[in-house]
């Protein structure tokens, strides 16, 4: 058999298991039994340990190397050897029993953090979260690193990203962000957010959800809805990205902008070709690109003017109370910008320094200077430095995330990172569609998802996020996109 037949082949088959672990992770996170923990995660370590094992295979190793040497591939398929090369001369430096020992350690400590998150009691989650830490020192051991053992970590969420670039981006968010911010706490004059606080029935928020992702092209027929304790979307294969959310009855917004932000991920899995993800490349160019599309979707677009033109009646066929406010009034009342506690529901403002927060606690506790012991308190004085205020419970503070229960150390970047991202892709997506918004305020979000489709979602992750945003937009990562994009809207916004 060709090599190249072969190793195609090898890959698909791969990704059928991969997809039955997905499967299992969702169901996990959604509807399982509480008793079944136990064995699930059994059953999750043998899948993860021969998914492993594939992907380190010798004759997955002989398959690219002579691959790595032709010149004849596809976009595809040199896309899949580079990056999947890239991956396999990682992960064979990793023991297939190490893998296989966290992810059985990983479901315990999901199911740890979920009832210290509702106890609101850190002891109860502390020595799992030690035992990841542990691990994530060890993979980066294992795979080795030349600065810092969180650039190896970096590697597997946002690939040619590290502490250094990541230090060179924030330090100038933070010199024009913290200053803009303080000025509109000053001098702004605050939009009313009674609009979106009353009591919403659980059951029709679920509705308006729904109805908010068929609204800008989620496709049911290939996916669902399902409540979540923290809203995550997954693909578990060709025609199955499910979507999952949670709601606040004395609130609307976490569960109508949880749904865009996950229909906005969704999209970009639901709009790759399928002969992505037999190849390894239906994962996105990154995290951070992926959480491009999320944004976008969420905040450039759907806290934006023209979009509550157009969902104000919408909104009002749920909840007819709806049916006197003015579309400019939901439009302020989404873009409210106050120092918070928690990451997902912060504003487009102050959110990038909860990953700031995130960022140097991760550092400092893959290079040891932080312990786990002290997380609690160290997070309470970080958060109070940048925004001013302080937990008053371990569940609005240092649990409020499910990642660390997962291992997933060097993830936060990503959301900062897809911030930039997408500002920057709008800037673009408005040069090419001038009528954006009058589109969007009448309902037609067709052009903007065939654009995001064509640039974005169809080549998975056939290039890496800098030949990627370079390639739509013409130039690298420049945060100065986001900090235009922010000063304007919410100048405007707070009457500066």
């Amino acid at each position: 058999m060709d090599a190249l037949t072969a190793y195609k082949k090898h890959l698909a088959e791969t990704a059928k298991l991969s997809s039955a672990q997905a499967l299992l992770n969702w169901d996990q996170q959604t509807h399982m039994p509480r008793k079944a923990l136990a064995f699930r995660s059994q059953v999750s370590g043998a899948l993860s340990k021969m998914i492993f094992e594939r992907s380190v295979s010798d004759e997955l190793g002989r398959y690219l190397e002579e691959l790595e040497k032709r010149e004849n591939l596809t976009d595809e398929e040199r896309g899949s050897v580079h990056r999947v090369g890239k991956n396999y001369r990682r992960r064979k430096a990793v023991p297939p029993e190490f893998v296989e020992e966290v992810a059985i350690a990983r479901s315990s400590a999901q199911a740890a953090w979920a009832e210290a998150k509702e106890a609101s009691d850190y002891s109860l989650f502390e020595p799992h979260l030690e035992k990841m830490v542990g691990y994530a020192r060890r993979l980066a051991d294992y795979i080795g690193y030349e600065d810092h053992p969180y650039d190896t970590l970096l590697e597997d969420y946002e690939p040619g990203m590290t502490c250094a670039e990541l230090r060179g981006i924030i330090e100038p968010l933070r010199q024009e962000l913290l200053p803009f911010l303080e000025r509109l706490l000053r001098d702004g004059a605050k939009p009313e957010s009674s609009p979106f606080v009353g009591s919403f029935d659980i059951d029709v928020q679920r509705r308006l959800a729904h109805r908010a992702l068929e609204v800008i092209g989620y496709d049911f027929a290939a996916g669902g809805l399902d409540d979540v304790v923290h809203p995550f979307t997954i693909t578990i294969g060709t025609g199955d990205v499910r979507v999952t959310n949670r709601y606040v009855e004395n609130h609307l917004g976490p569960g109508l902008f949880a749904a865009l932000h996950e229909g906005g991920h969704a999209l970009y899995n639901q709009g790759m070709r399928e002969s992505l993800l037999p190849l390894g490349l239906s994962r996105g160019a990154s995290n951070g690109i992926h959480e491009s599309q999320s944004r976008l979707i969420e905040n450039q677009i759907g806290r934006s003017r023209p979009f509550w033109t157009f969902f104000q009646p919408v909104l009002a066929e749920y909840f007819p109370q709806f049916s006197s406010v003015a579309p400019d009034a939901l439009h302020a009342a989404a873009n409210i910008v106050s120092p918070s506690l928690i990451r997902v529901e912060a504003d487009e403002v102050t959110y990038n320094f909860h990953i700031m927060l995130r960022f140097e606690i991760e550092m400092g506790l893959l290079d040891g200077s932080i312990a786990v012991t002290d997380l609690p308190s160290l997070w309470n004085e970080t958060i109070e430095r940048y925004l001013g205020v302080v937990p008053p419970d371990d569940a609005q503070g240092c649990l409020q995330d499910v990642h660390w229960s997962m291992g997933a150390f060097g993830y936060f970047p990503s959301y900062m990172l897809g911030n930039l991202y997408a500002a920057q892709l709008l800037t673009a997506i408005r040069k090419e569609i001038p009528t954006l918004d009058d589109q969007v305020a009448s309902g037609d979000f067709g052009t903007l998802l065939a654009w995001l489709r064509r640039e974005v979602h169809d080549v998975g992750a056939i290039y890496e996020p800098k030949e990627l945003i370079e390639r739509i937009t013409g130039e690298t990562l420049d945060p100065s996109h986001f900090i235009a994009y922010v000063s304007e809207k919410y100048s405007e916004i707070y009457k500066l």
